[in-house]
Parts: C-alpha cells; structure tokens; sequence
C-alpha cells in the first residue's frame, strides 16, 4: 500500500511538471522530482527538506560536493552523482551556448568578454584559470584551461599557456580565474601571476589584453580597472 501512495504521488508530481515545468514547483518539490530518478520506491519529499536545511538554499545544495551530499541521510551514490551531473551539466550547457551566441564574433566590449568566460566557472569550488587566444579583431581563437586548484604564480603552468597562445597563432590573450566564495577583486597573487604571464607573453610579441577576476554572477576586469598597468616592470 505505502509503494503504491509513493507511486501515485510521484505520477501526480510528474503531471505537474509536464503542465507548469518547474515554475509550478517550489525549491523542496523541484528536488523531490529530481531525486526520484536515484532514489526509487522511497518518499523523497524528506530527503529534499534536508538537502536544503543542510545546504540552506537550492544553489547550496547543487554546489556542494559529492562527500557533503552523501553525509545527508537519504542521499547515496546514486543521489549524489546525479546531483554533482546536475550541476556539470549545466555548466556545460552554458559554456556551449556562449560559444554558440559568440560564434564568429568579436569580443569588443568586457562585457562581452564577460558573458563569454563566466560559464566556464558555473558551479565550480575550486580556483580555476581559463585562458582566451584572439585575433587582432577579438574574434576566439580557442579557449583552455590553464590551471585547477590554485593561480599562484608559482604554481600556473606558464609553459603550457605560452604553447596554448602559440598553437592558435594568438594576437593576444585573455585570463580569467574564480574566486569561489570570496569577492571578485584580484589579490597579490594574482597581480604576480598577471605580471609573470605578461612577461612572457610579451617575449613572444602576443599581448595580454586583460585578466577578469570572477566570483559568482560578478566580475572585475583588471584592465578596465586601471589594475593591469600596474603589474608592469
């Protein structure tokens, strides 16, 4: 009997979804939904209530890691996979639309740069720098991560950025890096980490057209800021 409630409630919840999609779904319905493919033959209304009790919103819940998630009762390895993919794959679907909505064009304007790089960091923990290769007009040559885990000076593979800049035959290049958690403003380590990079750049007559520092939906650009002058010399 109780297999068959659940049953009946999950074709109900499915129904709603098919008719309103998720605005007819509060945060706590909209997990429920999603846990019902990992967990089956279980009530996942509670388990949803404590995904965002511990987490303390949606956007927690889909941020945090795998070992987090599975600390929380109900949630498993099949749970937390589809969760971690959940979030992948949306930062995946972002990075693709970005390079589908600048297809051909040129990145003129920060803004526009902006808009380009800031999927690329979608739900990512960890400090992460991805470089840009342009031509002379700004049109993307290609993009590629350049470091995970750290973008101290010490630590960015210089080498493998100069041979990323040199493969596309770069006019110039763009960094941008995340500050998971912490404000969009670059450090010391990052004004070492820009002026080494431009260095040797510059040894190979590419120039770096500006570092964007990214935390969240927000963004500062070192050039427009007035800041990448100063990591001269």
């Amino acid at each position: 009997m109780s297999e068959l409630i659940h049953r009946d409630h999950r074709s109900r919840m499915k129904a709603r979804f098919a008719a309103q999609g998720l605005d007819g779904l509060n945060d706590h319905e909209a997990l429920e939904l999603l846990l019902y493919f990992a967990v089956p033959r279980v009530d996942t209304n509670p388990i949803a209530h404590r995904l965002l009790d511990t987490f303390g919103s949606l956007h927690g819940v889909i941020d945090a890691s795998p070992e987090a998630l599975k600390r929380v009762q109900g949630i498993g390895e099949n749970a937390a996979t589809l969760l971690v993919l959940l979030r992948e794959m949306m930062r995946r679907y972002a990075m693709d639309k970005a390079e589908k909505d600048f297809k051909s064009a040129s990145l003129t304007t920060t803004e526009k740069i902006g808009r380009y790089l800031m999927p690329f960091f979608v739900g990512v923990n960890e400090e992460r720098m991805v470089a840009l290769a342009t031509d002379i007009k700004g049109k993307v040559l290609g993009v590629e991560e350049i470091s995970r885990g750290t973008t101290r000076a010490t630590d960015v593979n210089i080498r493998r950025l100069a041979e990323f800049a040199i493969r596309y035959q770069a006019a110039s290049v763009i960094l941008a890096h995340n500050h998971p958690g912490g404000l969009a403003l670059p450090s010391h380590d990052d004004m070492q980490t820009t002026r080494r990079i431009r260095e040797t750049l510059g040894s190979l007559s590419i120039g770096l057209r500006d570092h964007i520092i990214i935390a969240g939906d927000d963004f500062v650009s070192m050039s427009d800021s007035g800041m990448l002058k100063y990591v001269d010399g």
